[in-house]
């Protein structure tokens, strides 16, 4: 009975081992941090503003906060450490509206296209100010992230 036992967890562990190293690769993953982190470092310029659509993306930021140096979060209010939340906290939608239209060049990180659109009042004010006053400079894809640069006219 025994032998029996060992057959069938060793049996279990070598059928489960394709699936469990195919769970450890990039790819398997809905999203890549690292890729995000340096899509947004080679999309941004000092003195540009971000925006994570929606704010959840933040999270993206968390394990290397260097990748938003010089960048300048828009829509910020308390950082996730100093708000003690996973994604920070936000200013109201006015305030998100006078920054960005205060601001040349805005660095957008979201979600991939396709994705449904979150029906707040700040994420619909981010995208009503980015689509009235500001055009698409250029968009960057990592695994599972959009990274779009918006600007002025005349700003690129």
């Amino acid at each position: 009975m025994r032998t029996l036992g060992v057959v069938v967890a060793v049996g279990a562990v070598l059928a489960l081992l394709p699936v469990t190293l195919q769970l450890r690769t990039p790819q398997s993953r809905t999203d890549d941090v690292t890729a995000v982190a340096a899509a947004v470092r080679a999309a941004g310029r000092a003195g540009d503003g971000v925006l994570f659509m929606p704010s959840r993306r933040r999270v993206w930021s968390l394990h290397n906060p260097d990748s938003l140096r010089g960048l300048r979060d828009l829509a910020l209010d308390r950082s996730p450490v100093g708000s003690h939340t996973l994604y920070g906290t936000e200013v109201p939608a006015a305030v998100i509206r006078s920054r960005m239209l205060a601001t040349a060049r805005i660095v957008a990180v979201g979600d991939p296209a396709g994705r449904p659109l979150d029906r707040t009042v700040r994420e619909d004010v981010k995208r009503r100010v980015l689509a009235a006053h500001f055009g698409v400079y250029g968009t960057r894809h990592a695994q599972g992230a959009r990274i779009t640069v918006y600007a002025r006219p005349g700003r690129c």
